[in-house]
């Protein structure tokens, strides 16, 4: 079990701690406060009269409004107190798992494989592929030939990322003729794809994921998609091909985009 003080949290966050200096063992929520627990509140704390030995994010400038027992809990005023939350679970409260290669994976002998890289259960690393520090690659993922995977990445079990794409010409007669896909995959640093997730490689050039863009479960990025950074594509969504995302962009739930269609950074 893991304990931190409310004073090493403070530091880390650059706060100033106000109340007691507990010692804190894990998180709860606002429903269900759970003592030496970190919580966080996005309004002024004003309805957990009765608990104690809690560490309590909440917004600048409430706590001269709250009823809270100051004298029984400790608290820091921050900007956002969900995202100083997300921080605070990634630096104290998150188990850091030991890079280590499941003995079922099948790995090219011509991959590149960092040595602090994770590879779960029944993975399928092809050749030329380069997987680059910090990144874990959960179970069943498959990453096709001369795919490129940065630094800290986290794929989720059973993305498909370097396949060919769907892409076909016709006969007069309307029989379908595919056309080869032969580019491949590029994805930054600090990227997530998440599980049943599909990138295809591009028809003859790449198929671009940029730093810190996040694709959420059962999405589609169809061949020579251009994806800039800090992008956030939600589950079920699907991008044809060629679809240029600049950055900064919110992707919503199911949502299609046709092909070739460019949307400018910060679009939502």
């Amino acid at each position: 079990m893991c304990n931190v003080k409310s004073s090493e949290i403070a530091f880390f966050l650059g706060a100033e701690l106000i109340g007691k200096d507990l010692s804190l063992s894990g998180v709860s929520t606002l429903g269900e406060p759970e003592r030496n627990t970190v919580m966080f509140s996005k309004k002024k704390p004003t309805s957990l009269f009765t608990c104690n030995s809690l560490l309590i994010l909440c917004p600048r400038g409430s706590l001269h409004e709250t009823r809270l027992p100051l004298e029984n809990n400790s608290f820091l005023e921050v900007d956002n107190p969900r995202l100083a939350f997300a921080k605070i679970l990634n630096k104290f409260f998150i188990k850091k798992i030991k890079p280590i290669i499941h003995m079922s994976a099948v790995i090219s002998k011509t991959a590149k494989i960092h040595p602090t890289v994770t590879i779960g259960a029944h993975c399928i690393i092809e050749n030329g592929v380069e997987i680059g520090e910090g990144t874990i690659v959960k179970h069943n993922v498959v990453i096709s030939e001369n795919v490129k995977i940065g630094k800290f990445c986290y794929i989720k079990s059973g993305a498909v990322i370097g396949e060919e794409g769907f892409g076909f010409d016709f006969e007069e007669d309307r029989t379908p003729i595919r056309i080869p896909h032969i580019g491949s995959v590029v994805v930054g640093d600090h990227v997530e794809i998440g599980s049943n997730t599909t990138v295809a490689r591009g028809t003859i050039g790449l198929t671009i994921i940029g730093d810190n863009t996040k694709l959420d479960d059962h999405v589609h990025i169809a061949h020579n998609c251009s994806l800039g950074k800090n992008i956030i594509v939600t589950a079920c969504a699907e991008l044809s091909g060629g679809v240029v995302l600049s950055g900064n962009n919110w992707v919503g739930p199911n949502c299609s985009i046709m092909q070739k269609i460019t949307i400018d950074s910060g679009a939502v």
